[in-house]
């Protein structure tokens, strides 16, 4: 882990959660329906955040209607003029509710960032004086070199990442994926310019405890949702936030 300082961003759809996770967290993400990887959260879920907690609160931005795809493929996140009018409108909820950003990730028909509409979400988004990060459909990207100067061009502040491609984490081992996330923090550090911080990468994909030393070798951003047997878990969330605590000290004194 470097001497940057280290984050823990925590995704979440309920208040009971958000409850739980903000005296540890970095940052809350805030969606809809975790279980299917998230959509946007209400404004009523984000006010209600934000009513008892100042953590940095991520707003997840992924309209959903009722014909909308499922499958975490490419073609879920285009940006038609449905998506990015109902975007837009989304954006507006979560600088009404107390939002500090948005996390935004729409891709092209070629598997790539669409700079042209993440652009437009981007300005709009600063517009209302919102931070913005990428999605971790970062992963659905093949070339990952150039999706990473892609989103350094759209001065994005970081991208959720579990270093694969594909949204399965499984597919490869912990040890193959923190290669990637290495390059991934080479890439984004070799693009930053001049004066500027490298976009961040935050790791993520089965981030726990006991694992969790392993991925803050590489970078000391994590995002990770903090469940046991399905469930939130106010232990497992605290311990994390502990281990993170001890490695950085543990570090810092070498």
């Amino acid at each position: 882990m470097s001497n940057a300082i280290s984050t823990l961003e925590v995704p979440l759809d309920s208040l009971h959660a958000a409850q739980l996770a903000a005296p540890f967290a970095s940052r809350l993400e805030l969606c809809d329906d975790l279980a299917s990887e998230g959509w946007t959260p209400t404004g009523e879920f984000v006010k209600a955040v934000r009513a008892f907690t100042d953590v940095s609160l991520v707003v997840m931005i992924r309209p959903r209607f009722a014909d909308s795809p499922r499958a975490l493929t490419v073609g879920a996140f285009f940006a038609t003029e449905r998506v990015m009018t109902a975007s837009k409108k989304e954006i507006e909820m979560a600088a009404r509710a107390g939002a500090n950003s948005v996390a935004i990730g729409l891709l092209t028909a070629d598997g790539d960032v669409d700079m042209i509409a993440c652009a437009e979400l981007a300005k709009f988004a600063r517009g209302a004086a919102l931070d913005v990060a990428f999605l971790r459909t970062f992963d659905l990207i093949a070339d990952r070199e150039r999706a990473m100067r892609d989103i350094t061009d759209l001065a994005m502040l970081r991208v959720v990442t579990a270093g694969v491609l594909g949204w399965n984490s499984a597919v490869d081992s912990i040890s193959r994926r923190l290669d990637v996330l290495a390059q991934d923090v080479r890439n984004a550090h070799a693009c930053a310019p001049p004066g500027r911080a490298a976009v961040e990468v935050v790791a993520c994909g089965g981030v726990r405890t006991e694992n969790a030393c392993e991925f803050l070798g590489v970078s000391p951003h994590l995002h990770a949702s903090c469940r046991r047997l399905g469930e939130f878990s106010g232990e497992e969330v605290e311990s994390l936030y502990e281990r993170m605590v001890m490695t950085r000290n543990a570090r810092s004194a070498r």
